[in-house]
């Protein structure tokens, strides 16, 4: 190792250093002249200086590496070795461990300066301060996420109610309309949300080293939160980022967080254009991600407008009947064939047919996957004609599991795993259960502390209070008739205001960290989850009692009110 060693930068630099103290220039005389021989490579070898002096030393100009030659090689190898004065001089530990700490950073395995290019290539880019390195970062991919587990979730709802209800279109009446084909339209806002929100956040992924656009500023995780995350990034060059690590890794090295990243820093714009189908697959390859987070979101969000397509087939009266209907089957199996491709993709992301580990990513990408099966099951079904029933309970059966898949993608987002079953990458940050590891009782590390599990399940209750209460509002508004249309819609405005209110406490969610244990916050807080369990049985009843009523008329009153 030592002819490395003396011509890469630091060893020279070194060289530098150790050639002006006394004992190297009493070694090196080598004639009777008080001019002191250089030594390059040896001395450098052997001489100990204290890791302050190097790094002040270090921070000089670098110069290009001189050539060496034959003959100077031959009387490198002919300097004398120093280790036996470094020992007399009681110093011997103190240069192994400055020794080791130089060839650590040569492989990567610093805590320092991130290491050579080759270390950064092969080692392993995981943990909390790798992919956000700024709060701004972590608020964005936790809002994100958040609300692609909701949107998702309330369009799987939508979707199994009107599914389930058009297996019996003859007991809905002049209900029919208004709980199947406008639930449906509720199920697809929802969905063209979701997916178009994934497909921002694996386009516009970065980490520490890549920036992109959105959330990128000086201010770190530690002015955020003392405990949660902080920092530390060095300036290692003009065009990478710096690393950052978590509060753990950072107590030691508080001093150094001066050193950040420049503001003038060119960063690439934030894309709003789901289809940039060749940046997305390069920067995710080079983010070591791979192409298959943007293929599950693009295909899903094609899949939910090749859905719009054959519902807007539906509302147009002026289509032949035998049109519409060719439309809005061929529309539905195609986008089905989409979402159960989209499944797949999660699969092969969170490798499901790879291994069998069984945690969050692999069961909701699992279920992700049975629920575009159902929808493909009941595409094919539906294709001819007699099995509008069969087609219809396909299709809630795997709206009901997607229901499933996205509770847990819920979960997910509450244990801090923003990248759900999407985006794999992001939800490995250290901890044993994949939470990342900050700083507990008696400066320990532990995983990180998140939202309880009932948390979570208040969070479903909303949603589920929002979608009966629209679908309240809806059969309301089915009663409208010229005589009574002041008083229906009084009614219908207080049908929707669950909704309102359910869609602010989600929206408050989105951004309270922790549950306020401060009176009367706290209690108000709780009273909200409660108001919403009680919204969600009186719309659910008032629902129920509608088609009941609905279903028990006799068709000659129908049709005459009609």
């Amino acid at each position: 190792w030592p002819l490395p060693y003396c011509v890469c930068s630091p060893g020279r630099r070194l060289y530098r250093m150790i050639v002006s103290t006394p004992a190297v220039l009493a070694a090196g005389r080598t004639n009777s002249t008080d001019e002191p021989q250089p030594l390059p490579l040896q001395a450098a070898r052997t001489v100990t200086v204290s890791p302050t002096t190097a790094r002040d030393t270090f921070l000089e100009d670098d110069v290009s590496p001189p050539r060496v030659s034959h003959g100077e090689r031959e009387r490198i190898e002919e300097l004398p070795d120093l280790m036996d004065r470094i020992h007399k001089m009681g110093m011997t530990d103190e240069y192994m461990a400055f020794r080791n700490r130089y060839m650590g950073w040569r492989q990567g395995a610093a805590r320092g300066a991130s290491g050579e290019l080759e270390a950064r290539i092969v080692r392993n880019n995981t943990g909390f301060g790798y992919w956000y390195p700024t709060v701004q970062v972590w608020q964005w991919r936790r809002t994100l996420s958040y609300w692609i587990s909701v949107t998702f979730f309330e369009g799987s709802l939508f979707f199994a109610i009107s599914s389930f209800l058009w297996c019996w279109p003859d007991k809905l009446g002049r209900l029919k309309a208004a709980v199947t084909t406008w639930g449906y339209v509720g199920g697809k806002i929802n969905f063209f949300i979701c997916t178009y929100l994934m497909c921002l956040e694996t386009i516009n992924l970065s980490n520490a080293e890549h920036g992109s656009g959105h959330g990128s500023s000086k201010k770190t995780l530690a002015d955020f939160e003392n405990g949660h995350a902080k920092t530390q990034s060095v300036d290692t060059s003009s065009t990478t980022r710096a690393k950052s690590r978590s509060v753990f890794d950072s107590d030691s090295s508080d001093n150094e967080t001066d050193a950040t990243d420049s503001e003038d820093e060119d960063e690439e714009p934030f894309m709003f254009w789901p289809f940039h189908v060749r940046t997305a697959i390069r920067k995710l390859d080079s983010l070591g991600a791979g192409p298959w987070p943007y293929y599950a979101s693009a295909i899903y969000f094609v899949g939910v407008l090749v859905f719009t397509v054959g519902l807007a087939a539906d509302f147009i009266k002026s289509l032949p009947e035998e049109v519409s209907s060719w439309t809005l089957k061929l529309a539905f199996l195609i986008g089905s064939f989409m979402f159960a491709a989209g499944g797949l993709f999660e699969c092969i992301e969170n490798k499901v047919f790879t291994s069998c580990t069984w945690d969050q990513g692999y069961v909701g990408a699992l279920l992700n996957l049975l629920g575009g099966l159902g929808f493909v099951v009941g595409a094919i079904i539906g294709l001819p004609d007699g099995y509008a029933f069969a087609s219809n309970f396909s299709y809630g059966v795997g709206s009901v599991i997607y229901a499933a898949g996205s509770a847990v993608m819920i979960v997910m987002w509450k244990d801090e795993q923003f990248g759900l079953t999407f985006l794999a990458v992001l939800n490995q940050l250290g901890g044993p259960n994949g939470k990342p590891i900050v700083k507990g009782e008696e400066n320990q590390p532990e995983e990180m502390k998140t939202f309880s599990t009932r948390a979570a399940i208040f969070i479903m209750i909303y949603i589920v209070t929002a979608v009966l209460s629209f679908y309240d509002f809806l059969i309301t508004m089915a009663n409208v008739s010229g005589a009574r249309w002041g008083l229906t819609l009084e009614r219908a405005f207080n049908s929707i205001l669950p909704c309102v209110f359910a869609h602010f406490m989600l929206a408050l969610n989105a951004g309270v960290y922790r549950t306020p244990n401060i009176a009367p916050f706290h209690q108000l807080y709780i009273m909200c989850r409660y108001v919403a369990v009680m919204m969600a049985v009186n719309n659910l009843a008032r629902m129920v009692q509608s088609l009941c009523i609905e279903a028990g008329r006799p068709i000659a009153v129908l049709d005459a009110e009609q």
